[in-house]
Order: C-alpha cells, then structure tokens, then sequence
C-alpha cells in the first residue's frame, strides 16, 4: 500500500512540474487526484426521515446542490471560482425554474452520501450513477443522460471491438467508474486484462498517444473532452464497457423531493431546455427524445411550493405481504367487451401475459382484480390491490402511487399508403384526414398541428376495423391520424400497401402504479421490467403493439439480477 501511494504522488508532482515549465494560463481540472468511489455499507432501515429537502427549499429559497468539483464536462471549478459543466448548468435550470437559488457544496465520491443522508444538501449531482448497489442507501430521479465506460484507441488503430485489445495494454484511472467497468468486463469475459492505472485521464490520454498503452477507458464524454483539440488523433470504439445513467441523487423515500426534481426534469425537457443544454456541450450527438420520458399532466413551471414536506410512509409494506401470501393482487385489466377492436384485444393480451411473467419471476400466482385503471389506482392506495398495470403515468395520480419504469411507448401518428408522398401536415393542406370512431379528441389534437402552420384540412370518421379501407380502396381520406396501437394492426396487415410517416405526433407510455414511497416493492417491480427488457421478453410479449425498429431507450440500471431474495433472471 506504501508503494502504491508513493507512486501516485510521485506521478502528481510529476505532472505538476510539467505543467508549470509549460507556462500554460489554462487549469487543467483533471489534474486534481480523482476522488475514490466509495463502500457501500449496508441499508440503515431503522433511520427514517421526518421532514423532506422541499422543507429546506420552501424556507431557505435555496436549492443546495452537492457536485464533483473535478468531473469534467459535468462539474469541475473554473480558475476564477465558478462551478461549470453540464450537471452544473441543470442544476442552475432546475432552481430557476423554481425561483430559487443555487447553492454548490463541493462533493467526493468518499463523502457525497454522508453529506446528503445527514441533509447538508438537498440532492447530488454526478457523484452517484444510477447503479442498483446503491438503491439500498438512496434514491434516484428519472435518468437525464445515458453515459458510456467507452474505450479510445489511436485513430490508426484496425481494431474494431474492445475484445481486440484483450492481452494489450489498457490505461485506466485509478480509483475511477472506468476501473470498476474494466473489472467488472474482465470478469464477464473470464480472463485477467493487460491494464495500467494513471492518475489522471490527460496523463492516460498522452500515454495513448505516445504509444505506451493501446487503448483508455473511461466516461465517454470525458474521453472527447480531453481529446477534444486533437480530435483526429482517437476515436471510440463503438461497444461500451458500461452503461451509465445519469440520475440526480436523493435521500431514500424523500418521495415528495424525488417527485419534484422528475416533474421539472419532465417540463424541461417537455418545454426543449434539456435538449438546448445538451447539445450545447455535446454537440454532434443527437438528443434521444424518449430518455426522460413524459408523464401526463406536467403542468408549467414546478415549484417546490406545490409538494408537500413530509415523507408519507406506507401503513403496510407490500412486498413481504406479496411474498408470504404467494400471491400478487393485480388491478386496471377490465374484462373486454364482446367485440374488442384488435388494438384491445392485443393490449389485454400483453397486459395479462406481462403480470403472469412478473409473478412467474417471483414464484408466485397471480389474482387479477377485475377494474379500469383510474379505479385501479384507487384500489392500491387502499390496499385492496398491490399493483395496478395498463395506467398511464399522471400527475394528477401521484398522491396515490408511484410509477414504476414503463412497458410500452404509443402515441399519435399518421398512416398513408405507402407510395404517398406525404411526410407530415405539410403535405396535408386541403386534404382529408381520417380519424378513428370512439377516439372522441383524435380530431381536435390533429387540428391542432394542422393549425400550427395555419393549414386548412377536412376531416372524415371510420372505424378501426375500416381504417386501411378508408384510404387505400374507399379513397374516403389521404391519411389515417390515430394512436399507434390502433395502427400496427393494419400494418401488419398490409405491410407492402401502408407505412407510417416518421415523426412522432405525441409520445405516451402505459407502466405500473405502486403503492406510494414503498420503496422496495416498487425497486423489484422495476427491476424485473428491466431485466425483461433487457433479456428480449418484454419485446417477444409486446410485438404485436410495436414496429422492431421503434423499440424505445427505456431506463435500464446496470447491477444485479435479484433483489428481496428474489431471482429475476428467466
């Protein structure tokens, strides 16, 4: 240990003296020694809140924001005192959206969770990616950004894959994510890895150069930041070593703080902010739409004043419930009437194939109590359900339940015979637009975009049964407006006749309602649509409700397949 850390100080004086003998006016950020990832100790279940952080916000009017002072391009302190970066610059957004003030405290990844558990701050930004080790001692908003552990090799270098450098020296920094990533991809692959720590990703990256390592890894925004004035001399590799998603941090069930930072993130991102910030510092790459994705009734300009202070904790927990009874209590499937349309018929189907695989997962039955979604929420905030599906994430719900990561992505769009030249209401002026019997505001939302670019148009009514008719043999219409769902059908029908234009007219998800800031009930449920999205189920189930090529980004945390005692593998 004595040997190691005399290297490392030896390697800091060193590029301490080279950065003074080249009379550089710039700071070099990545210079400071990288704060280390913490131990996760284990859950304390007995310290429960009193109060939420929307307390301190609501009397301080100041949001007090823990941050990496040396995370390039997310924080990192400028040479005149400013805290500057992309978490740096949400941050500031979120806290003007709320009227507020922005407060920094200065972060490690040794002390971050220290600081926030004993309320010193009010949230985390950068110090904590959304991994599931660290479920058990905090929470997390929605991710804003996906973030890659990516390898950088010379741009002349023919390997392709980061297994071309199995057996080759690779360059790391030390007590950094890209370590643990590299740890954690050699232990997948089943062999030990050729790799060499640095102190710092500019001392990694001039090894890169100068030939004495073949490849870095590191965070891939942070590998084109230190690269960014040479960019001809690297490029990435495409595969990641590991997915990171960018959360903000705060303390476990503060769900009224939680809720609050998702509502704003929501409305920034609803309202283009996010999208202008993120390509303001990641210019090139394109802003995926459904990351955060939206929930109804997002209102305008959250403000700390709209949500309560307390932390509402459940009189029963759901989960050893579920588990000791064996049987799972699932609300919002009614009983489909004796002529469903075949888009209801195919949601029934997922939705009860879905609860039967997530109980399948758990080893227990499942008992489905037979109601609408809306009753169905009511139904789990009495505890006469533990879990209502096909709901669509609301705010208007949220003092009721929480939502769990979604299950499927629909929304409005336009179907056109598949040799029309119409690509949008650019193309619709003076044309007829039909719209689906029994989807009583289809008409008013298109009249809307088509009002948008002052577009005059002429609607016409058919059934869903009729729809492809409608346009490809009755000529009765130019286009069919309608949810997707409603669609896929008379795609799958007619694959070489129809096709559906490119944009997106609205973006909706249905998910699951859980009991409210019954943290551990609605992690398992989360985590089991995950490792169903990630193992393909989800997709299998849902296939007849989706085109393959328009599956969305859903949140995926990295960490393990159980949780609870429960297996979620196949």
């Amino acid at each position: 240990m004595k040997q190691l850390l005399t290297i490392i100080c030896s390697l800091a004086l060193m590029l301490i003296g080279l950065t003074v003998s080249g009379q550089s006016n710039d700071p070099v950020p990545t210079l400071v020694p990288p704060t280390l990832v913490p131990t996760i100790a284990p859950a304390n279940t007995d310290t429960l809140l009193s109060e939420s952080a929307v307390a301190s916000i609501q009397q301080s009017n100041v949001f007090r924001v823990g941050i990496l002072y040396n995370e390039p391009p997310y924080g990192e302190l400028s040479v005149r005192g400013e805290i500057r970066g992309f978490d740096a610059e949400l941050a500031t957004l979120i806290a003007e959206t709320w009227e507020v003030d922005v407060e920094f405290h200065q972060v490690t990844r040794q002390n971050a969770l220290e600081i926030l558990n004993r309320g010193a701050v009010d949230a985390i930004f950068s110090a904590f990616i959304h991994h599931r080790s660290y479920d058990t001692q905090l929470e997390f908003s929605q991710s804003y950004l996906i973030g890659e552990q990516s390898m950088m090799v010379l741009a002349d270098n023919d390997v392709e894959a980061p297994t071309g450098l199995i057996n080759r020296p690779i360059g790391y920094v030390i007590g950094t994510r890209a370590e643990q990533a590299l740890q954690h991809w050699g232990e997948e692959l089943g062999i030990p890895l050729n790799s060499q720590f640095f102190v710092t990703l500019d001392q990694a990256y001039v090894a890169l150069a100068q030939g004495e390592v073949d490849g870095i890894v590191a965070e891939q925004q942070q590998l084109l930041w230190v690269s960014r004035n040479q960019p001809e001399l690297a490029r990435l590799l495409d595969d990641p070593i590991g997915i990171e998603p960018h959360a903000i941090a705060v303390r476990r069930q503060d769900v009224n703080m939680r809720n609050l930072l998702n509502r704003t993130l929501q409305f920034l991102a609803e309202d283009g902010q996010l999208e202008v910030l993120f390509t303001e510092y990641f210019s090139g790459q394109d802003f995926p739409e459904d990351l955060v994705y939206l929930w109804n009734e997002i209102g305008d300009n959250p403000k700390p004043s709209q949500f309560g202070t307390d932390v509402p904790y459940p009189q029963q927990y759901a989960l050893t419930r579920v588990l000791d009874a064996g049987v799972i209590r699932i609300a919002g499937i009614t009983n489909l009437p004796e002529n469903p349309t075949e888009s209801d018929l195919r949601m029934d189907t997922l939705n009860r194939s879905l609860a039967n695989e997530i109980a399948r997962r758990w080893g227990i039955s499942v008992e489905f109590v037979t109601s609408t979604p809306e009753m169905g929420v009511d139904m789990v905030r009495n505890g006469q359900a533990d879990l209502v599906m096909s709901i669509q994430p609301d705010w208007r719900f949220t003092d009721a339940v929480d939502f769990t990561t979604p299950y499927l992505l629909h929304g409005d769009r336009l179907m056109v015979p598949a040799n029309s030249n119409i690509e949008g209401f650019n193309e619709l002026r003076g044309q007829w637009i039909a719209v689906m019997i029994g989807d009583d505001t289809a008409q008013d939302r298109a009249q809307a975009w088509a009002d948008s670019i002052n577009a005059t148009v002429n609607f016409y009514q058919t059934l869903e049964s009729d729809a492809a008719l409608t346009i490809l043999e009755e000529d009765n219409a130019d286009v069919i407006y309608a949810n997707s769902l409603s669609l896929i059908p008379h795609l799958e029908a007619s694959p070489n006749a129809l096709r559906l234009t490119d944009r997106w007219y609205s973006r909706s998800y249905y998910g699951i309602g859980v009991p409210r800031n019954d943290i551990d009930f609605r992690l398992l449920v989360d985590y089991t649509i995950q490792e169903l999205i990630t193992d393909g189920t989800l997709e299998r189930l849902s296939s007849s409700l989706i085109l393959s090529d328009e599956l969305p980004q859903f949140d995926i945390w990295p960490g393990d397949s159980s949780y609870m005692g429960v297996n979620l593998l196949p």
